[in-house]
């Protein structure tokens, strides 16, 4: 009876606290959007107009949250949390990016340089907490956050602001799963979700879970907070996922830099790029208990010699 009472009183306290951070997340996304409808400098009616509609839909994505929470509709509240960081990570950046004038010198080459130049180190911050939100909580898939990033900093300086942001989210998202454990991981991907790739994963050594990182469409960050709740070691980790994460931004940022979208060539290549990745990640992905069967075998042979 009273582990009940307590289990009541902890679901309590969590909506409790999810209602108040929805609260904060919806002010402050309020904030930010009447700012940067006051940057654009409207008339009066204009700026009563879009600020009204604008906070209607923000209070109207807050009830939803608040129901949410209250129905214990855990998946949605969570994705609408995500979405609700995401919007005001947006609406910051563009406020500062209004108020800085960077859209004004978007079009000038030595303009943009120059802009990014005097940001000093406001700029690539930014863009590296994207990338590490992206890896823990925002639904933002890395090659979308990485082609942003080359267009404002180019293709080597976006590797190494990629790599910063997704490595401490990567290796967070590890040690979520490792000191937190399975609830934690399930608040932090979804229940579903999180029981998907453990049916998936089951029975597969840490071998096959390495290959799952190297290739690509599989989902890294989810994988990172499973390779937590598995017997994965922090050493073996790091290893995998330095090389995995190195090897996928390298190649996304200078294949992008290299490849252009502008031309015939470029569209096709990507075509057949896209192409072939996605029939690589079907192939693996719908064999992977016989994949798993091959690399026991190879496993069992080199005991059978030695």
């Amino acid at each position: 009876m009273a582990k009940i009472e307590s289990e009541n009183k902890d679901r309590e306290k969590s909506r409790v606290l999810f209602c108040s951070v929805f609260f904060l997340l919806s002010l402050a996304c309020i904030v930010f959007g009447v700012l940067l409808i006051a940057e654009y400098h409207v008339e009066c009616s204009r700026f009563l107009f879009w600020t009204i509609l604008f906070t209607v839909l923000i209070c109207i994505g807050y009830l939803f949250s608040v129901r949410f929470v209250i129905r214990r509709k855990e998946t949605l509240a969570k994705t609408l949390l995500s979405l609700y960081i995401f919007a005001l990570f947006v609406l910051i950046l563009l406020y500062i990016l209004k108020r800085t004038g960077f859209f004004a010198v978007l079009r000038d080459e030595k303009l943009l340089q120059a802009y990014l130049q005097g940001a000093g180190v406001w700029m690539p911050l930014l863009y590296i907490l994207l990338q590490f939100l992206q890896v823990v909580i925002l639904p933002i898939p890395s090659i979308v956050s990485t082609i942003a990033g080359i267009a404002l900093f180019g293709a080597l300086k976006t590797l190494i602001y990629s790599l910063i942001g997704i490595m401490l989210g990567s290796f967070l998202a590890f040690y979520i799963g490792r000191k937190l454990g399975n609830k934690a991981v399930s608040w932090m991907v979804g229940a579903e979700t999180l029981k998907k790739w453990q049916r998936k994963l089951k029975g597969k050594d840490n071998l096959f879970l390495s290959l799952m990182f190297l290739l690509p469409l599989f989902p890294d960050d989810i994988l990172c907070f499973l390779a937590g709740l598995s017997t994965m070691s922090w050493g073996y980790f790091s290893v995998i996922i330095i090389i995995s994460r190195v090897l996928a931004l390298s190649l996304t940022c200078f294949s992008i830099d290299f490849i252009p979208f502008n031309t015939w060539w470029g569209i096709t290549l990507w075509c057949v790029f896209v192409a072939l990745l996605t029939t690589l990640f079907i192939i693996v992905y719908k064999n992977l208990d016989k994949i798993q069967k091959k690399i026991n075998d190879i496993k069992a042979k080199r005991r059978a010699r030695k």
